[in-house]
């Protein structure tokens, strides 16, 4: 299939983007809070702020692809939103270089969660309107594919910024690793975004009344039992999968695992997700995207109780061990679950809803990590000052959002 200029241009923006998700969100913001965190937090205390600044700037980027959605739609300034989110998130990105320059250490960890609080809506608001894009520069026959291939960009646009950051591990300490890294990630996202805002342009502005079109389509959705149990499912079991991605540094740093190392686990995780989600996908024309999604999630039930287990051990060597198995897991489920469950979406929903019912879907996926870490981390940290245990809490989570999912009903090929 020959791709034109526009779907070129739209591919290149999902690559770019996930540099941000992987060096900055996942890895070197986490460790460089809970540098200048120290002696100021605990490290479940940093690990519960982190969780919150997370939680809270999903819930306002939820709320802007919620109330501006329809609006950008029916005027069709996607793109300009893209844009827009893309300019805040770099800056955002690039301030965090300043951070260490400002001679403020008490409140130098806050200043870093306020940063962390920005770029994360401007990531998860990119990505949202990035998204809904696609239906602008494809057809319905060829959807799935490009949509496809996109998310394989994105683990390989992760994976060689990750590259470029690792020498930067062993030339240089301290604040000079951090500058270099985040500078590698915003650069790497802005470039990666030029062909998009250049190449890809959207219909004339619709007439459709926003406020119209949001209401029908909760409306729709609510009137539509298997689709809100999906909804529902997704949210629950995808929150506790985005929340184990955002704790996993700090559970890492809590267990005294070098940065070289956690950066080292990271780009394991990039080699492995890639041919195990093209594995899951494979065993879907096989078993059904349905029972692969269960497989998915008992692997991340098994590694919540991989974390209890590490938690409650007073060996240091085991505890890292089953970290690094832990880590292992989630390499093997994170690109199936996420794959699997948005083409299962598309076999539940009107062909002819697709575009707005895909937007909700976006919100339910994009902006979780809401009953983790909000409500889970937390609580371990209140009950028995452990952060981890908030993750074996998170059985509960995939347990109901499995038991949800089975009452959905996936029409037959």
């Amino acid at each position: 299939m020959a791709l034109d200029k526009a779907q070129k241009s739209w591919l290149a923006y999902d690559p770019a983007i996930s540099a941000y998700a992987m060096i900055v969100r996942t890895v070197v913001a986490p460790i460089f809070l809970a540098e200048f965190a120290a002696g100021i937090l605990t490290d479940s205390q940093s690990a519960a702020c982190w969780g919150y600044a997370g939680s809270f700037a999903g819930i306002v980027a939820g709320i802007i692809s919620v109330f501006c959605g329809p609006v950008i739609d029916a005027r069709r300034k996607k793109v300009m939103m893209v844009k827009l989110f893309t300019i805040i998130g770099v800056l955002s990105t690039l301030a965090y270089i300043l951070v260490p320059h400002l001679n403020l250490p008490q409140a130098a960890p806050f200043i870093i969660l306020g940063i962390s609080f920005i770029g994360i809506i401007c990531f998860m608001g990119a990505n949202s309107f990035y998204d809904s894009l696609l239906i602008n520069i494809t057809g319905k026959e060829e959807r799935d594919k490009i949509s496809s291939m996109g998310f394989a960009l994105g683990y390989a646009g992760a994976l060689i910024s990750f590259l470029l950051c690792m020498p930067l591990m062993y030339i240089f300490e301290g604040k000079w690793f951090f500058s270099g890294a985040f500078g590698i990630a915003a650069l790497w996202w802005l470039i990666g975004s030029i062909p998009l805002l250049k190449n890809v342009r959207e219909n004339p502005a619709g007439t459709l009344p926003p406020a119209i079109k949001l209401r029908d389509t909760f409306k729709f959705i609510w009137s539509q039992k298997n689709i809100l149990f999906f909804l529902i499912a997704y949210f629950l079991y995808i929150d506790g999968v985005g929340t184990i991605m955002m704790q996993a540094t700090l559970i890492a740093n809590a267990l005294k695992i070098s940065a070289a190392n956690i950066m080292l686990t990271i780009l394991a995780l990039q080699v492995i997700g890639l041919p195990f989600t093209l594995l899951f996908g494979h065993l879907a024309q096989k078993y059904s995207a349905k029972i692969m999604i269960y497989a998915a999630v008992a692997i991340y039930v098994m590694i919540a109780v991989l974390v209890t287990i590490m938690s409650f051990s007073k060996n240091m060597e085991l505890r890292q061990a089953l970290f690094y198995l832990a880590a292992g897991l989630i390499g093997t489920a994170q690109g199936g679950i996420q794959s699997l469950s948005r083409s299962l979406f598309s076999k539940i929903i009107p062909q002819e809803r697709a575009a707005e019912l895909f937007a909700v879907y976006n919100i339910f996926g994009r902006f979780t990590t809401i009953v983790g870490p909000l409500v889970l981390i937390p609580a371990a940290v209140f009950l028995w000052d452990k952060a981890e245990l908030g993750v074996s809490l998170l059985i509960i989570p995939f347990i109901i959002g499995a038991l949800l999912l089975a009452k959905v009903k996936v029409p037959e090929n």
